[in-house]
């Protein structure tokens, strides 16, 4: 993982889990703001109206991390918590996880509760999509069609994702770049040229958050 990046949902994911008849249904999803988080957990509560609770938790990337959870009303410490510590345990940001419990009849005590929150948590976190998110400086080089296979190799090589290619009387050809890798790159690029190309040499440059599938990047 590099310094940069954390992780999040690209696809929501629950999970069911029953103790002793009660139902404890979980919801990953992703909620980049104090707002949607609100927003999210009010639409769970009137999904499940007639539930005996709907506790949460979630990260956000901003705000220094923001971190937040609600025991809504079960014992403090037996849900939220729990619930928190699994987004935590992924390095989840801008998630949120809402287990909301049909209460069986039967106390579960402090230690079942932490259990079954947990596991409900989990089992969202694992039928969740998860994906790295990167930074990345997109930088477009409009070059020669014969420094094209070179260019693609020297990305290859570093493990550097090109983005769609444009072929027109030059070709234009975005880079990806995290932080770690552009010094080093810029170096290669000028010496693998004789400096004909340079970090100068860049017709345009943008920064955006981006995740890694079938070796593409696919742009938040």
């Amino acid at each position: 993982m590099d310094s940069n990046s954390y992780f999040t949902v690209i696809k929501a994911g629950e999970g069911l889990t029953e103790v002793k008849k009660s139902k404890f249904i979980a919801k990953l999803i992703k909620a980049a703001s104090e707002e949607e988080a609100a927003a999210a957990l009010k639409d769970t509560k009137k999904k499940y109206y007639d539930a005996s609770h709907s506790c949460s938790a979630y990260i956000l990337k901003g705000d220094g991390g923001l971190r937040h959870s609600s025991d809504d009303g079960e014992p403090s410490g037996t849900a939220g918590k729990p619930i928190l510590d699994v987004l935590s345990g992924a390095n989840l940001m801008d998630a949120m996880i809402i287990v909301t419990r049909y209460f069986g009849g039967t106390l579960l005590g402090t230690g079942g509760l932490v259990r079954a929150y947990t596991e409900a948590a989990k089992a969202a976190l694992f039928n969740a999509k998860i994906k790295e998110v990167k930074t990345g400086s997109i930088v477009t080089f409009n070059i020669d069609y014969t420094l094209l296979a070179r260019i693609q190799r020297l990305c290859d090589n570093a493990g550097i994702l090109i983005g769609d290619i444009v072929y027109g009387e030059k070709v234009e050809i975005p880079v990806i770049l995290t932080v770690e890798k552009e010094s080093v790159f810029y170096k290669n690029l000028t010496e693998m040229t004789g400096g004909s190309l340079t970090e100068e040499s860049a017709v345009r440059k943008e920064v955006k958050d981006y995740y890694e599938e079938n070796n593409r990047a696919i742009f938040l």
